[in-house]
């Protein structure tokens, strides 16, 4: 009866006619969402969900949710189900979604973990990880020249990438330095730009350098793009900026489309009085007090956890940007895996759904079971996911400020710069001889000129590698 009415009038559907979302239907979601998700593809496989088969979400507001997910720090898809959740039911609905889109994979991560460390010294089961191990070399250098290409557009962020290589191979700086001298020289930058506008040639093409009197800033995502006919300098500076509340245009857009279709996200209430503002701080610092109060116990479990807790804190540009930190931290500082079984355990995470990151239920297991596994993978995530639910609230209303992406923009290409340690240190202990190479060379040129999905290149590259490395 209610759907008639709909389609009868459907200038006429008010807010009470779009019913409060429950938990038990975010749970089930998301949980498909993570079932179905492995690494980025997460980010399409949930926009799917939320904007077409749930219509929770309009797709200027599930775009809105994935550029905050993409400016903060930690893994994006956790950062997305983390807002996800937020916009639709506070921060029940932003824990319900984070740890349903995050239990397949965790799981079957702790699946493998347990095969890989009970079996891993057969013979065929350590030559079926030796091939894996030299596949994840191909497979991440395509992912670098990906990164690369994307976050690593112009002259200073080219720059930015050097300096954050040279600052962790050679100089072997921790996170918070390079936070600060990156993040210190992109606000530099940026104050530069504005200042002088010929600086603005450092921040565009390299042929921007060359022609003199051209100034461009072209990088998308972190600095204003080349006007293009008609574009006002407004526009320029500030190219993402949110025209409108969100509520209000998706009101539009339905009534534009002529049909019954209204958010349930533009229907609920965003949280800004400070005092819920302060609440949610609160809850979120208990939170993440009982985590400290239960990891003290053991010493493996702190020393594990508070790395973990820093790296996902203050890594920004995906993911992957945090694996040489944690590789850094688990290889050479505290000696819990060797390079191998680093390389064994991002094969894991790339035949897993969920993120790459997820690697941090494969270390934790490592050190102390089952235990650890939940450590691991609890302090990984939850600070950007803490994060991300105290700025759900003002960011839609906020707009995106163009200084800030720029200076985030910095960051990140350092971040990208970094990745390349990564890669030097997995060749270095698995491309041992001619049919390790030749695995990591197929793997590359496999998934850069193919479109073969990564996990059937990692299950193909099994197969082969439990009939060569015997």
């Amino acid at each position: 009866m209610a759907e008639g009415i709909l389609m009868d009038e459907p200038k006429a559907v008010t807010t009470d006619e779009v019913p409060r979302v429950k938990l038990w239907h975010i749970a089930r979601t998301f949980l498909g969402i993570g079932l179905a998700s492995f690494s980025l593809a997460a980010l399409g496989e949930a926009k799917n969900w939320m904007t077409k088969k749930r219509r929770w979400f309009s797709d200027e507001e599930y775009l809105q949710g994935l550029g905050l997910a993409q400016l903060m720090p930690g893994a994006p898809t956790v950062n997305l189900s983390s807002y996800l959740g937020f916009r639709l039911r506070g921060l029940p609905g932003a824990a319900v979604a984070t740890v349903c889109f995050l239990i397949p994979c965790f799981l079957l991560m702790l699946l493998l973990s347990h095969l890989y460390f009970k079996y891993g010294d057969m013979p065929v089961v350590s030559g079926l990880f030796r091939g894996l191990g030299a596949l994840v070399v191909g497979l991440v250098f395509n992912t670098i020249i990906n990164l690369w290409r994307s976050g690593v557009k112009t002259i200073f962020n080219w720059l930015m990438a050097i300096i954050g290589f040279a600052m962790v191979f050679w100089f072997e700086m921790g996170i918070i330095k390079i936070l600060a001298l990156t993040g210190g020289a992109s606000l530099i930058m940026v104050f530069l730009n504005h200042r002088f506008p010929a600086m603005n040639r450092w921040t565009g093409s390299w042929s921007g350098l060359l022609r003199k009197g051209t100034q461009l800033s072209g990088n998308p995502g972190s600095a204003a793009f080349k006007p293009q006919a008609g574009q006002s300098n407004s526009q320029q500076s500030q190219p993402g900026r949110i025209r409108r509340l969100w509520q209000s245009k998706s009101r539009q857009a339905a009534a534009t489309a002529g049909t019954e279709y209204i958010s349930a996200c533009s229907q609920v209430l965003l949280p800004l009085h400070w005092r819920k503002i302060t609440m949610l701080v609160v809850w979120l610092s208990l939170i993440l007090a009982a985590n400290l109060l239960l990891i003290r116990f053991r010493p493996e479990l702190l020393q594990m956890g508070g790395r973990f807790l820093r790296i996902g804190a203050l890594v920004f540009g995906s993911g992957y940007a945090m694996l040489p930190f944690i590789q850094q931290t688990v290889v050479n500082q505290f000696h819990w895996l060797t390079d191998q079984q680093f390389a064994v355990a991002l094969a894991l995470s790339l035949i897993t759904p969920g993120p790459v990151t997820i690697i941090g239920a494969f270390i934790g297991y490592k050190v102390a079971g089952v235990v650890g596994a939940l450590a691991g993978m609890v302090n990984m995530y939850f600070p950007a996911w803490a994060m991300t639910a105290i700025a759900a609230s003002p960011y839609p209303n906020a707009g995106q400020v163009s200084p800030v992406t720029q200076v985030i923009g910095g960051i990140v290409a350092a971040f990208i710069g970094t990745l390349v340690i990564v890669l030097i240190k997995l060749a270095r202990g698995t491309l041992v001889d001619i049919p390790a190479i030749s695995m990591a060379v197929a793997a590359f040129g496999i998934q850069r000129f193919t479109k073969i999905d990564t996990v059937w290149i990692v299950l193909g590259g099994a197969l082969v590698s439990l009939a060569v490395f015997r």
